[in-house]
């Protein structure tokens, strides 16, 4: 297949490219001007410079393009507008540009579960058939963009949307840096009630996005994509400490410290001028929401698609990566 990715520098999409590299597929990979391409280069992708911006970069490739890899997303932001303007007008202009250029072929985005929100209850699993009811700006502006593609896909094309919860795997930033606090203070910190999360291994993400790509019963279709098994914060914090054989005590604090604490990261990101942490008021929307859980069995039914890697094998592995790589 000619495959095109966004968000190919990135945790998803450089692991994508590398596995359709792997299987022989070719690969157009966008990249900013600032992006480190180490990684699609070394897969022998062909680098494109540009942005979701870059609306003739889409049309120039969309009729010779077979799967389109929609990717690149911000998770964290200052400003709701800031959702708004990379996740649904990002994904407007991307879909403008291969309709200009006449694509025929299959467009897979990479959303969230965060886009339909949590679960009821810990019994309740989301499933697909359930409205949705995204809690925060992040996930309203994930569903923005599926409903974009519904509305603006170009006429020929087909389509399927993937909806993984956390996912996590060497190369992960924004899990790294709670692993890094870990390890130097011995601490972690739950702001609230424990949240119950299914965490799900990057390259289970990635035989996802593969399997969906490559069947056409997956067409016109959303799944979600998780593993089966939630998690709560205590019990990941406890694999964190066998892995790092270090010990570390959970501190709890109650809900109502948690606000002035999110808003206090904003204020400072606001000074930096870019997100200073990934917990802020955003992400306290979505702890509140405590059940990220999801029923990955349409998936599995449908592709054949199971996870590989359970965390207590995975999050192991992930944390010796860091530390054979000098991140951790």
């Amino acid at each position: 297949m000619k495959c095109f990715v966004t968000g190919a520098t990135g945790f998803v999409g450089g692991r994508l490219c590398e596995e359709l590299r792997a299987q022989g597929h070719s690969v157009f990979a966008l990249a900013r001007a600032t992006s480190n391409c180490d990684i699609v280069r070394g897969c022998e992708c062909e680098v494109v410079e540009g942005s979701l911006d870059s609306i003739n970069i889409f049309a120039r490739h969309a009729e010779s393009t077979d799967v389109f890899f929609h990717l690149a997303a911000i998770t964290k932001a200052l400003r709701r507008e800031d959702f708004i303007a990379v996740n649904v007008r990002g994904t407007a202009k991307v879909l403008a540009g291969l309709s200009r250029g006449g694509f025929r072929g299959k467009f897979v985005l990479l959303s969230s579960l965060a886009a339909g929100g949590p679960a009821m209850d810990e019994k309740s699993p989301r499933r697909e058939g359930d409205p949705d009811a995204p809690v925060s700006d992040y996930g309203r502006s994930k569903l923005g963009a599926e409903k974009v593609l519904l509305k603006r896909l170009p006429k020929g094309a087909t389509w399927t949307t993937l909806r993984p919860g956390a996912i996590y795997g060497p190369r992960e930033h924004e899990m790294l840096e709670i692993f890094r606090m870990m390890a130097r203070s011995g601490l972690a910190v739950q702001l609230g009630p424990a949240v119950l999360t299914q965490m799900t291994h990057v390259e289970d993400v990635v035989d996802g996005l593969l399997r969906v790509a490559s069947l056409p019963t997956t067409n016109e279709k959303t799944y979600y994509l998780n593993d089966a098994t939630p998690w709560s914060f205590p019990a990941i914090v406890r694999l964190v400490s066998e892995a790092l054989n270090h010990p570390i005590r959970l501190i709890r604090l109650p809900r109502f410290v948690a606000g002035p604490i999110a808003g206090a990261l904003d204020l400072a990101g606001k000074i930096k001028g870019k997100p200073v942490s990934p917990f802020g008021r955003d992400k306290l929307k979505e702890l509140d929401g405590r059940y990220w859980i999801a029923d990955a069995s349409r998936l599995e039914a449908e592709t054949g698609w199971k996870p590989r890697w359970s965390l207590p094998e995975g999050l192991p592995r992930t944390i010796q990566w860091y530390r054979e790589n000098g991140w951790l």
